[in-house]
């Protein structure tokens, strides 16, 4: 015999025409929370040079942080009734970020991914308030975007006054 397996819709106060929208938004920042961890990664496991201690323990203390903001978007996915996708076909399918196979990422890049993750989830986070009226997710996405912040922040500061990056590449980080 088969188990009975019956599907419990969340009675929260959003409907399911609701939730699955904003189980698409969540889904899009699992994806971009994941594709931005590996390429932290790939720059943690590939950084050399002068400042390499440094940035090892940077690039490692900001992939885990991403891990843990993925966990808890999964969570709230599962909350609101819907699956978290979980494989890379599927990560890659869903990110708005795009993936740079064979070229482990600089800072700059790892800067503009989460400058570019900032500005998807301040449009998510308006949808998911004034379309969708769900707080819950709302309240999760800031402190997502604020997380972000602090950890462009840091990369920021980081290269702000290095001889290698000149004032022509602060003016184009500010342009992006």
């Amino acid at each position: 015999l088969k188990p009975l397996h019956i599907l419990i819709q969340p009675n929260i106060g959003l409907e399911s025409e609701v939730r699955h929208p904003i189980v698409g938004i969540l889904n899009s920042s699992l994806a971009n929370e994941s594709v931005l961890s590996q390429k932290t990664r790939s720059a943690h496991w590939n950084a050399s040079g002068s400042g390499f201690f440094e940035l090892h323990i940077l690039f490692e203390t900001q992939y885990k942080q991403l891990d843990e903001i993925a966990d808890k978007i999964a969570e709230r996915v599962r909350i609101l009734g819907g699956v978290a996708i979980a494989s890379f076909k599927e990560f890659l399918a869903h990110a708005r970020l795009e993936e740079q196979p064979s070229n482990p990422p600089d800072i700059l890049h790892l800067l503009a991914d989460h400058e570019t993750v900032i500005r998807f989830l301040r449009e998510d986070i308006r949808k998911c308030s004034e379309e969708y009226e769900d707080e819950g997710t709302v309240e999760l996405l800031v402190g997502v975007m604020s997380l972000h912040e602090k950890m462009a922040w840091m990369l920021r500061s980081y290269i702000e006054n290095e001889p290698g990056y000149g004032e022509s590449q602060k003016r184009n980080l500010k342009d992006e």
